[in-house]
């Protein structure tokens, strides 16, 4: 194994330690944000939240700016879809496939990406990875990239069922 997959696969296992300590959202969204990029290996990295039927991007890592601040309909964007579809979603060449609102991403870097839900039984969040290139992405950075949002689901469900049943 080379050099590069082993600091991916440390950074993880660093980063799933990390996650075990979180008890916020807040704090969720900013250990996702500080290491995903390095484990995906990716020029950028994004963190959404669910907000009724439209996703808020709250936070990112990348090479220039992306969404953070911005909204959009949840049916409009692929974070939504990965959230409503409940699974990982894959695009090695953003600008040919019809699900992707391709005037967002034309004064971007990002030429490729994945979206990963986050939640178990209902995602509430997504994380998304971007790289500027088009082609097949490393299977290896999806699949480290899909225990990071699995282990953030269990993070995520955990704190949220803690903080609902504090409310009530």
């Amino acid at each position: 194994m080379e050099v590069a997959s082993l600091e991916r696969r440390r950074r993880l296992m660093d980063t799933l330690g990390q996650l075990a300590q979180v008890d916020t959202i807040e704090a969720l969204v900013m250990t996702l944000r500080g290491s995903a990029r390095a484990i995906g290996n990716a020029d950028g990295i994004t963190v959404v939240r669910r907000i009724g039927n439209r996703v808020a991007y709250v936070a990112e890592d990348a090479a220039s700016p992306l969404w953070t601040g911005q909204d959009f309909p949840i049916e409009a964007c692929i974070s939504g879809l990965a959230m409503i579809e409940n699974r990982p979603i894959v695009i090695p060449d953003i600008f040919a496939d019809d699900r992707v609102p391709h005037e967002a991403y034309r004064a971007t870097f990002a030429k490729s990406m994945a979206m990963f839900p986050i939640g178990v039984a209902e995602p509430r969040m997504s994380m998304g990875a971007y790289w500027a290139k088009t082609g097949e992405i490393d299977p290896e950075a999806v699949a480290l990239l899909s225990n990071l949002a699995r282990a953030a689901s269990r993070v995520f469900d955990r704190v949220e069922g803690s903080r609902m049943g504090a409310a009530g």
